[in-house]
């Protein structure tokens, strides 16, 4: 008995090398294919037909090891020491992790791909969000406001994704002694309309104001906060794709603002 547990805690061991290393290409390689200077519709494709083959070819080694961990945990529940309980408990949370990253780069590679325009009420749009988060607002305690919006001629799915990403980050990052407090608004300049989502959260170091724009970038570490790091970075697509820009002004502990533009 003592000899094939200790064989089974080889396999995990070298089974969580093995998906870290995955992890880390997939993370890799996708930054490759969008920080490349060339056009954006070749980067896109390539970042589609690379999820693709990452989800496929991954589907097989997940399912062994998920096989594995599942008779570990069914045969030798209690047997185990805690190293082993460590690594069966690393292994589940990155097979986890694996799966939201190859769902989340699917996604990202298909915004823009088949779009409508249309003249978009951003009040109702904002509307939509709220409701749909109203399990989270209401546990987090948060208060949103929110001015009179514009209509804009934009994709409506993608301006709701876009508002969903901001206003999911602004709860996320929220002070551990402060219900979230989240404020929307737009002014008309000229050509453009430019939107601000301020949020009284625990703030952005301005070192990092460009870096939480990447792909899989993520400024904290999973134990203090759960994500893949691709929200902002679908956000930037958007943005671009309606031919705006977004930045944000933030200082830590002392909230931030995130601005984005839109033409008139």
């Amino acid at each position: 008995m003592s000899n094939k547990i200790d064989k089974y805690k080889t396999k995990l061991e070298k089974a969580e090398k093995k998906i870290g290393i995955l992890e880390g290409m997939i993370e890799n390689r996708t930054r490759e294919l969008y920080t490349t200077k060339v056009e954006r519709e070749r980067q896109n494709k390539e970042l589609e037909q690379f999820a693709y083959i990452a989800s496929h070819d991954l589907q097989e080694p997940l399912r062994t090891v998920t096989g594995l961990v599942e008779l570990l945990q069914q045969e030798y529940k209690g047997q185990l020491d805690e190293n082993a309980d460590r690594h069966i408990q690393y292994i589940t949370e990155s097979i986890s992790r694996m799966d939201q990253l190859v769902k989340g780069l699917l996604g990202f590679s298909r915004i823009g791909r088949e779009r409508t325009l249309s003249e978009v009420n951003c009040n109702t749009v904002i509307k939509a969000v709220i409701n749909d988060a109203d399990h989270l607002i209401k546990e987090t305690g948060t208060h949103i406001t929110y001015s009179k919006l514009p209509s804009i001629i934009a994709s409506e799915i993608e301006l709701r994704q876009l508002f969903q990403n901001l206003i999911h980050n602004a709860i996320k990052f929220r002070k551990k002694d402060a219900a979230p407090k989240i404020e929307i608004s737009a002014i008309k300049k000229v050509d453009i309309w430019e939107f601000a989502i301020k949020d009284n959260g625990i703030g952005i170091d301005q070192k990092n104001h460009d870096k939480i724009f990447m792909i899989f970038k993520c400024l904290h570490t999973r134990g203090q906060y759960k994500g893949t790091g691709i929200g902002l970075a679908n956000c930037k697509k958007i943005i671009e794709l309606h031919d705006g820009k977004i930045w944000l002004d933030s200082e830590p502990d002392k909230g931030s603002t995130f601005y984005f533009t839109i033409p008139n």
